[in-house]
């Protein structure tokens, strides 16, 4: 079976590159350190901002975090004026999908296609680090290589590789058959070739959204049979859940992280949402993807405040509990790769400015144990740095107008101010 095919196909490809313009921000040149300096510095979600800051960083890695007037800038420095934007960690984005016609054959692709790709969908909006929730791993797998390897600048890829469904249970907008989970046995099988293959986790669909109704929904012990033996390998459970049956599988079944609210299960009971904190299960609103869908769908202004509302009660919910919310837009699927309504709809749904900051940064990098290198700015971490205009403390929106992103203390996107 050519899986390539099966992502490849009927997806909608980039309508066209937009290169961005690079910056003349640099006002010093020299050496081997890199100072950002002069913008408000937000380490991290809990702490305090740090006006009139500095970040130094040097062999890829934070040297020193502090206001300017206590951090000595080194002799011969190259110097970046940050002056009046914001500074925080590198972005991640927990659910994407590298799916589109270009990561096709990205082993043999140009480097410079790939590149603008990338800038394009993710590093221009601060994605530093991106977790792939289904595609081609062969593709994924050749696309990460050719990153961690110089060859072209780009974010952190975790792979889920090839999605697992129940019987009957291809999502009606893929073409082709995805693999079926029958026992558990063979659930497990196919977790240890994944894995093998190189895969950093499982993504399942629990229930899916085929064209014969009721969907089909993954029984418990096979959800079972594939976290345990993923969490034996200690790699992660993704669910797309679809409705409250697929809801309810993952999570008894053992899943990490639910890729999606699930606006067909309605309003939840109280003890389902405290049985996925209490489970520890991470959740992804992808709250403009549904509304995307919807507005699609040619359905009335009804439904879409009813899954509107839906999706945001699940969200503010969970929060409220204390469950892991992580950011995810669905770009590679969604063609839009914006991520600013997303902010927009994650505020609307109650959660404030530091938890959506939590769901970019320190959530994601706790979640996928990066956080002793990801996900603050701090001395010794990796120097994933995203400047943006603006403060998003007032305005949320300005996560989304990012200047200058820092991969391991390499420009990877510049903007004109």
């Amino acid at each position: 079976m050519n899986w390539k095919v099966l992502f490849v196909a009927g997806v909608v490809g980039l309508a066209g590159c937009r290169t961005p313009a690079r910056s003349g921000a640099t006002v010093e040149r020299g050496g081997s350190t890199l100072a950002l300096v002069g913008g408000t510095i937000h380490a991290s979600p809990e702490a305090a901002p740090i006006p009139e800051g500095v970040v130094l960083i040097s062999a890829g890695r934070i040297s020193a975090v502090g206001p300017r007037s206590q951090v000595e800038i080194p002799e011969g420095a190259t110097v970046i004026d940050t002056s009046g934007q914001t500074l925080l960690a590198g972005f991640w984005n927990s659910h994407v999908h590298f799916t589109e016609p270009w990561v096709q054959d990205a082993a043999h692709q140009p480097a410079a296609v790939l590149e603008q790709h990338l800038r394009d969908m993710l590093l221009r909006h601060g994605f530093v680090h991106v977790v792939d929730t289904g595609s081609a791993p062969e593709d994924t797998l050749a696309l990460r290589r050719r990153i961690e390897a110089g060859e072209l600048a780009g974010p952190g890829i975790l792979t889920a590789g090839t999605p697992l469904v129940p019987v009957d249970g291809t999502p009606r907008y893929v073409p082709m058959k995805l693999p079926e989970l029958q026992t558990p046995e063979q659930a497990r099988a196919m977790v240890k070739e994944q894995l093998a293959g190189g895969s950093d986790g499982i993504k399942l669909f629990t229930a899916s959204l085929t064209a014969r109704n009721p969907f089909p929904v993954m029984p418990l012990a096979i959800v079972q049979a594939v976290t345990d033996e993923a969490h034996a390998q200690g790699k992660p459970v993704f669910a797309h859940p679809t409705n409250a049956e697929g809801l309810t599988a993952a999570v008894e079944g053992g899943v990490d992280v639910v890729v999606h609210t699930a606006p067909m299960a309605g309003s939840l009971p109280d003890a389902f949402h405290e049985a996925m904190v209490r489970r520890k299960v991470a959740l992804v609103p992808t709250l403009s993807l549904f509304e995307w869908e919807v507005k699609r769908s040619n359905a009335g202004p009804e439904e879409l405040e009813h899954f509107t509302q839906v999706c945001a009660d699940q969200v503010r919910r969970h929060a409220r509990l204390g469950g892991r919310v992580l950011f995810g837009t669905d770009v590679g699927y969604m063609p839009d790769d914006d991520p600013r309504r997303e902010y927009v709809l994650m505020q609307r749904a109650g959660l404030s400015v530091r938890d959506i900051l939590a769901s970019l940064t320190t959530s994601p990098a706790a979640q996928f144990g990066q956080e002793s290198r990801a996900g603050r700015l701090a001395p010794g971490l990796d120097a994933d740095v995203v400047v943006v205009e603006g403060d998003p403390s007032r305005d949320i929106e300005a996560l989304a107008n990012v200047r200058l992103v820092l991969r391991q203390g390499k420009v990877v996107f510049r903007q004109e101010r």
